[in-house]
This record gives structure tokens, sequence and C-alpha cells, in this order.
């Protein structure tokens, strides 16, 4: 039991190290070299400046209240579970080819100056063919089937704008801040399919069977992150979001052996926030 919790440890360990550790570094330095790049700080320094350049830059005439947006990146799982620990073991798979691309979609609205509500749905799917490891069939062919995971988390959080995203000039414009570091977090449910489809071994007899198994449901799910919006023009940015996800939805009774399906891991993306 220590060993194997050791084992799952140094695992979430090196999940860190890889992906969360360097975009915290990066959020981080985006925060720390803040008062040199965003608008809002140098129009302290140097208001003739910022005057000058105001009339060149995009303006609205009221602060945006709500917004919409997608994004497209990738997630990779975190897969600690015995149904993964099971098909890496025995089928020419591993925790890595269940990597997908996600997509996703976000719309909210602004609560205060640095508190935005926001809600999002994702979408990702990953397809693997694959084979026994240690049988062939009878003609000493490979013994073949393909292993399908679909999620769709929908959910609901808050994201906590580390400056504002712009400033009033006057009474009659808005001028948006160059780049928006946040961070932020959130919950809601995941929807799931599991499926196996193909040709199985039952190890007891050593006999071929065809089947098609699968699990689907739904389960509750968090998760937290941070990323930095930066301004493209008028009121559109560019969103750069990290999340890492929890979720560990348990399986039907065709997978009845195996314990909760790990689907937690991060999700990294980039995309296009239009507000208004």
């Amino acid at each position: 039991m220590m060993i194997s919790t050791y084992v799952k440890a140094i695992g979430l360990r090196k999940i860190l190290a890889r992906y969360l550790l360097p975009a915290v570094i990066l959020i981080l330095m985006i925060v720390i070299g803040g008062p040199q790049l965003f608008a809002e700080n140098e129009a302290t320094v140097n208001p003739s400046r910022n005057r000058d350049q105001s009339s060149q830059t995009d303006f609205s005439f009221t602060a945006p209240k709500g917004f919409l947006g997608f994004r497209i990146g990738r997630f990779f799982p975190q897969a600690d579970s015995d149904f993964f620990d099971m098909v890496t073991k025995n089928l020419t798979l591993e925790k890595s080819d269940f990597q997908s691309w996600d997509f996703g979609i976000d719309g909210g609205a602004d609560l205060q100056k640095r508190v935005e509500l926001i809600f999002s749905f994702d979408y990702s799917r990953r397809t693997k063919a694959s084979e026994f490891r240690n049988y062939v069939d009878a003609n000493n062919l490979p013994i073949t089937q393909t292993t399908r995971i679909e999620q769709i988390p929908l959910t609901g959080g808050v994201k906590f704008l580390l400056i504002p995203r712009g400033r009033g000039v006057g009474k009659f414009a808005w001028l948006p801040s160059a780049i928006v570091p946040y961070i932020g977090g959130g919950a809601g449910v995941l929807w799931y399919r599991l499926e196996q489809e193909g040709d199985f071994v039952d190890e007891s007899s050593n006999e071929i069977f065809s089947d098609h198994l699968t699990s689907s449901g739904w389960a509750p799910t968090v998760y937290a992150g941070g990323g930095a919006d930066i301004h493209v023009f008028k009121t559109a940015f560019l969103t750069l979001d990290l999340r890492y996800v929890y979720a560990k939805p348990e399986l039907n009774r065709e997978f009845v052996s195996f314990k909760s399906l790990d689907l937690s891991g991060l999700r990294v993306s980039a995309g296009l926030q239009f507000h208004f």
C-alpha cells in the first residue's frame, strides 16, 4: 500500500513539474513584469505620452459587461486509475496515448471591476487502436481492439483579474489593458463515454471473443487555474488558459471489476474572447 501511494505521488509530481509548474512561472513573469507592460501603469508614469497614444488605441464608449469566446487546446490526462493500468499493461497503449484535442466555448459577465463570472463548455475525444502485447490468434495474427474516451465538462466559475481589464478615459471612452493576467476556479458536471470494441482474451481459458463494452454517465468536476488575456483589437482578446481538472466518474457494470475512471488532468488552450 505504501509503495503504491509513493508511485502515484511520483506520477503526480511529474505531471506538475512538466505542465503546471512552467505555466505558473509564465503567469508570475507576466504579473511581475506587468508594471512595465500594462498601459494602466504607464499612464501613471507618463500621462502626456498616454494622451498621445490614446487616439491611436482601440477604445469603446462604455466598459464591457459580458463576453463570449472560443478556445482550442490540448488535454493531458493524469490517467491514474486501475483501468488505465490494465490497458497499458495488457494492450499496446501508453497513458500518453489518451492525450486529446480540446475544444471550448466560454461566456460570462462582469461582476465587479476585477471579477468575472464564466461558464464553460469543453469537448474532447480520443480514439486509439491497439492489440494485445502477449497474445496472438490461431493464425498468429494480432488480437486488435479500439479504445475510445469522450468527455464533455460543463462548468461555472469565477475569474479574478490581477489588473483591471481596462480604464475609463473621461466620460465617453474606455481603453482596454494590453495584458490581463488572471487566476480562477469553478465546478460543474462532466459527461463521459468509455468504449472498447474488438477482440479480447479470456485469460483464464485463453479463449478469444468479440465484444463492445460501454460505460457512460455524469460525474461532478472541479477545476483551478489561470492564464492571461492579451488585447488584440477593439474589445477582442487573445486568451491563454490553463486549468487543472479533477473528475473521477464511476464505471458501469460492463466494467464492474474496475473502480472509478480517472479523467483528471491538465487542459491548456488558446482562443479569442469578444467583450461587449
